[in-house]
Order: C-alpha cells, then structure tokens, then sequence
C-alpha cells in the first residue's frame, strides 16, 4: 500500500522541480501505460481506481519491479494531472542521457524554447515515428516529462534518447567542430523541396512565438524553410508540430539509405 508520503510525492509531480528531485514522472491512462510497459520502462507504481487492471496488467508491471494499488476514484483524482481522472496511472523513472553522448547519433532533434507541451508531444512522437536517434530540450522548452507532454508523444518518449542541455550554443560549437552540420528550420533560406541534407547533422526547431534565436541560428549551415502555396497571406507560419513535422520527414526520408 501507499504511504501518506508517497501520495503526496506522486501528488507533486505536476511540477518539473519534484519530477527533478526524485527523478520520477507520471504516466497518465491506460494506453500510456500500456506504452511504458511495452517499452520496458522503469515503473515504480500502478495506481488504478478499481481492479480494471487486468492480472497480465499487473503482472507486467510487477516484473518491471513496481508495485500495484487500488485506490478509490476521489483519492486517485488527488494524484492525478488531469481535470477528469482517467482511471489509471503509473510511476516511471526519468531516462534522460547526458547530451556528450549523442554525439555519435546520426540525427539529433534539437528543440529550441518550443513551449508548448503539446507541440513538444507530438514532436516526439514525429521524431520517434522517422527515426530519429535523439531529441534535446534546449532552456524554455517545455519539460519532456510533462504529463501533456508524455500523452501527447503517443509512446514516442520510449522510442528516442532524450537529453537537456543548458547552453545550447556551446554544445552546437562542438558538435560543429567535429565536422557536423547544422540545420535550422526558419522562415528564411532554402526551400524544403530543395534541401539536401547531409549527416550526422542536427535539425533546430525554435519557438512558436519568437523562432530560433539570433546567437543560435548563425551557427546554422543551412536554414530551410517551408513554402507556402496558398493564396491567402493573412496566415503568418505553421504550427511548430506541424513545420517540424514536414522537416522531420524530409530530413529522415534523407537519412535511409534507400531515401524510402
């Protein structure tokens, strides 16, 4: 059984300082956790509302060393991030690698004060579907481990390695000067129908409101931009999920070797 303060530690985890101190987030619903399970996550604790866990559930859980309780749907709301509780969720530790050692990945996606956790999500689960060997939250960006964040990479959280880095430049100045190129995608520069992206390289995806900043985007070898066709002009930009989505695939289609 849950102790008082384990609850009010899982209560905490809504906030990126607790998640940090104990190095643990939250897994909320069933599909979530099913993800974890699959991906053969460190689980900590399941905590369902009744016996909806299923015994194979439970089994899987226990196997990846975490424990298994029930709890009455008003005291599982407490703990849960959500307005409405979805009846089930789960404990994981973090799995963030340190950013020196991706240096020998062929693809980093490196995101750059994207703030929305939704955009976040669904970036992940972008650079998970194309492969993509590894994504780094650079400051301001919204903290992989945010409950909309893990909902909305879909399981794609398991799927790449996932750092943080505090000074992005000087972590693009080295990877520069190991020969790698860097790829920003902006407003400006080369159009994505003709980009031909060369590897090992990074892609930089910026912020939705102020794109990537200034000291950032001058390392950049090539800025590549997504055309607009349509006839009106009143549409400022792409959602950053969406342009990253389209870069992301070009950029990985790149990547295969049979350009697939």
């Amino acid at each position: 059984m849950l102790t008082e303060k384990q609850k009010k530690e899982i209560a905490s985890l809504s906030r990126k300082k607790s998640r940090e101190r104990l190095n643990v987030f939250l897994i909320e619903g069933k599909r979530s956790v099913e993800a974890a399970i699959a991906a053969k996550a460190e689980l900590l604790y399941l905590i369902t509302s009744s016996e909806a866990a299923s015994p194979d559930l439970r089994s899987a859980v226990e196997s990846l060393g975490g424990t298994v309780d029930v709890l009455p749907e008003r005291e599982l709301a407490r703990l849960s991030n959500v307005q409405t509780s979805q009846g089930m969720l789960a404990v994981a530790r973090r799995q963030l690698v340190d950013a020196e050692l991706l240096k020998n990945e062929n693809t980093v996606l490196l995101l750059c004060g994207v703030q929305d956790p939704g955009n976040v999500g669904t970036l992940l689960r972008t650079a998970a579907w194309f492969g993509v060997g590894a994504v780094i939250a650079g400051p301001e960006t919204a903290d992989f481990y945010n409950t909309k964040v893990v909902r909305a990479s879909m399981g794609g959280i398991w799927d790449v390695r996932l750092s943080e880095i505090d000074d992005v430049r000087s972590w693009l100045v080295e990877w520069k000067i190991g020969g790698q190129r860097i790829y920003a995608a902006d407003l400006e520069g080369i159009s994505l129908e003709s980009w031909k992206p060369t590897f090992p390289s990074v892609m930089i995806i910026g912020s939705e409101a102020h794109g990537i900043p200034t000291e950032i985007a001058r390392l950049a070898d090539e800025r590549i931009h997504i055309p607009g066709h349509g006839r009106s002009r009143i549409t400022e930009s792409l959602n950053a999920a969406v342009a990253g989505g389209l870069v992301v695939s070009s950029w990985m289609r790149a990547a295969s070797p049979d350009g697939a």
